[in-house]
């Protein structure tokens, strides 16, 4: 039995599509980044926003089968070794806590920790005399060639950001 669902690739939205047993379709898609470049003053290619979206509104029971389908869209995504992905989860809701645990709970438990470096960073930005919370990760193969600059630029992205207010 296949541990992952099938999906397609739209080329069309340029995301990963699939439908679980209960007929929940979720996208997941890779989003380019520019920031990376924008801080360094160089450009920095192959950033990308993982995006997953739950695209029907109905209450999804636990399918282990929907994380086993987006580590394999992953996966793909990281045989690219020059690839880095960064994940953020904003707090509108107050359950960006608990979606980055669940990310980073996925990684422990994951085969690619042995091959992808993964560095968490909860920014903090005040917007409105409001303190507003990103939960982010940074994950990136060990063999990016990049991968001390990379590093260098994630940890300054907090800095940068509140700076251009």
């Amino acid at each position: 039995m296949q541990s992952h669902y099938n999906y397609v690739f739209d080329s069309i939205t340029n995301t990963y599509n699939f439908a679980t047993k209960n007929n929940i379709l979720y996208r997941v898609a890779f989003v380019v980044v520019e920031i990376f470049s924008t801080i360094s003053g160089e450009e920095i290619p192959n950033i990308y926003q993982l995006i997953i979206e739950k695209a029907t509104d109905e209450l999804e029971p636990f399918d282990t089968k929907v994380s086993k389908t987006i580590e394999h869209i992953i996966e793909r995504f990281f045989q690219k070794t020059e690839n880095a992905l960064i994940y953020v989860c904003s707090d509108e809701d107050e359950r960006a806590r608990i979606r980055h645990e669940i990310f980073d709970m996925w990684y422990r438990n994951s085969d690619y920790k042995n091959w992808i470096v993964k560095i968490d960073n909860i920014m903090k930005f005040n917007i409105k005399n409001e303190i507003q919370k990103l939960y982010t990760s940074f994950l990136f193969h060990k063999q990016n060639l990049n991968y001390e600059k990379l590093i260098q630029i994630y940890t300054q992205i907090e800095n940068v950001l509140n700076e251009e207010k």
